[in-house]
């Protein structure tokens, strides 16, 4: 009997969180956050266990709340919710592995000889040219995102710096980074390509 209603209440799970899936397709705000505080901390227990590091796994979580929010629109579940949720943080984590594994080859190959936790900014790996280009594509982010884009890979200031410059959160630099990187990223790669 138990096994039962333990199985209707995941059904009943699993038809709240489709539904909350599509309200959110359809750009129903609330339904985002119903679904943030309902799976956030599932799914950030569920990073931590794998990336063992509390400020990754929250970044990691908050992202994938984020890429969901920015591509709502393309968002059709038709069954599993959870898993869904569940695959989309494993492909953030492997990508995430793979940027690790990618950044740490080119430090070797560029000879770094920078300790393993600082990155080579845009300024260090190209051209004059393709650096120009870059910040004529980056006059067209939101002035924040501009700033801080530029701050950050052109002018080699840490998130940190960049919080203090602009008294804010070091995770708002964070976000609006990865946001202006989401936004020049298909540049970025055909240029650098």
């Amino acid at each position: 009997m138990a096994f039962y209603l333990w199985r209707k209440e995941c059904a009943v799970a699993t038809d709240t969180l489709l539904e909350l899936l599509e309200r959110i397709r359809t750009n129903d705000y609330q339904a985002f956050e119903q679904l943030f505080e309902a799976h956030w901390r599932e799914l950030y227990r569920y990073a931590y266990k794998v990336l063992r590091h509390a400020p990754d796994a929250e970044d990691i979580t908050q992202e994938l709340f984020c890429d969901l929010w920015a591509n709502r629109a393309q968002l059709h579940v038709q069954t599993n919710a959870q898993g869904y949720l569940l695959g989309a943080l494993r492909k953030k984590i492997l990508t995430r592995f793979r940027d690790a594994d990618i950044r740490s080859r080119h430090l070797q190959h560029f000879g770094a000889a920078q300790e393993i936790s600082t990155e080579p900014t845009l300024r260090h790996l190209v051209s004059h040219d393709t650096l120009a280009a870059v910040q004529a594509r980056a006059q067209a982010l939101p002035p924040k995102e501009k700033e801080v884009f530029l701050l950050s890979m052109l002018h080699d200031f840490s998130v940190k710096e960049i919080a203090e410059r602009f008294a804010t959160s070091e995770q708002t630099v964070r976000n609006q980074m990865n946001s202006a990187l989401h936004k020049l990223s298909p540049y970025l790669v055909k240029l650098l390509s």
